[in-house]
């Protein structure tokens, strides 16, 4: 909710309240979610601890005003340029509302479906039938591994010609509204132009390069990050920074939590299955066969691709059913759930803007530099070193 500040500033704030009930409504949901996956899908039950457990801080808003003000600690300075993140108020702030700095400009989901209404009209379809569409492709020819198409710069000379192209055309039109207003005034006669005004396609490739690699620093170098993040939680400000807002599903790693995500995105970058297994290992990773390649199949799912090199034609369902088929797993350790979830949600985003994404592609750069500086760089790391970096710290889920 928009509202005012009732001192001498009144500063325009954002209010975020709690629905009544819905710490219940969660759990409810939560029960009923697990009591489903048990029946139909078994091997996903292993994930449901990790999730319960990270959203229930959402339900104290004084915790998210506490988050907002560690990530922007973290974030603020370096990215400055690229993105914002609201000021809480504490004083104001209770269990069950949240008081913040308003921060302007559409959702990036709103900055979407207007762009996507525009380019379904112009195809004589439905916003709706151009999404089944797209569905249809990814489903009969598979999701690419990595977006190809114009580079950011390339849109960004786009949306610059189309915006003096408005600005040209709207200045013509006013002066010859200023001449119809006259003939209006002098002989009753004469109709009046209207002015155009282009809708723009969110710069897809600047906003994802944005977003991966603020939320890669967020993982690998502070270990603390959110969890949830999704269209509806990115702003598209009028001097082109990402607002970034919701900060309730916010993780924290241990240290040695965040040290074996940077060896786990550095060994996907470099395409090193040994490492991955053995960090799925150090992980307390138990399947009935130990297939190192569904085990190395079932990490580039979960954290970094769905491209068709891995899916090899199979739809996500499918592909887990499969792996799953050819080798149930019984055991893993959910300490990094919510850095996957994080990783699907990023993913799913990139998607909704036609940009598919490989996570380890930003991260692993990252990684391998974060490694550098704790003084663990990635060529000496062992199963041994990961479960001495990671003792007593494991959480593990059966299935």
């Amino acid at each position: 909710h928009r509202a005012r500040l009732r001192d001498a500033s009144n500063t325009e704030v954002a209010v975020k309240v709690q629905y009544p009930d819905s710490e219940h409504l969660f759990r409810t949901d939560m029960k009923a979610i697990r009591d489903f996956f048990e029946v139909a899908a078994p091997e996903q039950v292993i994930i449901l601890n990790e999730l319960e457990r990270s959203f229930e801080e959402e339900f104290n808003y004084k915790c998210e005003a506490e988050n907002l003000r560690l990530i922007a600690s973290h974030i603020a300075a370096p990215f400055a340029k690229e993105v914002a993140i609201p000021k809480a108020y504490p004083e104001l702030t209770t269990r069950r509302m949240l008081v913040m700095e308003l921060l302007p400009g559409p959702k990036l989901v709103d900055g979407l479906t207007a762009y996507g209404k525009v380019v379904a009209a112009e195809k004589g379809m439905t916003l709706a039938e151009i999404e089944d569409e797209m569905r249809r492709n990814w489903d009969e020819n598979g999701i690419p591994a990595k977006y190809d198409g114009p580079s950011a710069a390339e849109i960004e000379t786009y949306l610059t010609y189309a915006q003096w192209k408005d600005s040209l055309y709207n200045a013509g039109v006013y002066a010859a509204n200023t001449c119809v207003g006259v003939a209006q005034a002098l002989f009753g006669a004469g109709t009046k132009f209207a002015y155009t005004s282009t809708t723009l396609p969110p710069n897809a490739p600047r906003i994802m390069d944005i977003l991966m690699r603020v939320h890669g620093e967020q993982v690998l170098r502070h270990g603390c990050f959110n969890a949830d993040p999704h269209a509806g939680n990115f702003l598209l400000m009028p001097d082109d920074r990402i607002g970034l807002i919701d900060f309730g599903s916010t993780k924290k790693l241990t240290r040695g939590e965040r040290l074996i995500a940077c060896v786990l995105y550095a060994a996907l970058a470099r395409g090193d299955t040994k490492m991955l297994v053995d960090v799925s290992v150090n992980g307390g990773y138990k399947s009935k066969h130990m297939n190192s390649d569904v085990c190395v199949k079932m990490v580039r799912f979960g954290m970094d691709t769905w491209g068709k090199d891995l899916m090899e034609g199979k739809n996500m369902q499918q592909f887990i059913d499969d792996c799953y088929t050819t080798d149930p797993w019984e055991e893993v350790a959910d300490n990094l759930v919510m850095v996957n979830f994080m990783s699907i949600r990023l993913r799913s985003v990139g998607l909704a803007m036609n940009y598919p994404v490989v996570v380890s592609s930003f991260w692993g750069s990252i990684a391998e530099r974060v490694l550098q500086e704790e003084g663990l760089p990635y060529d000496i790391w062992t199963l041994d070193l990961m479960n001495e970096v990671t003792a007593g710290q494991l959480r593990i889920a059966k299935s």
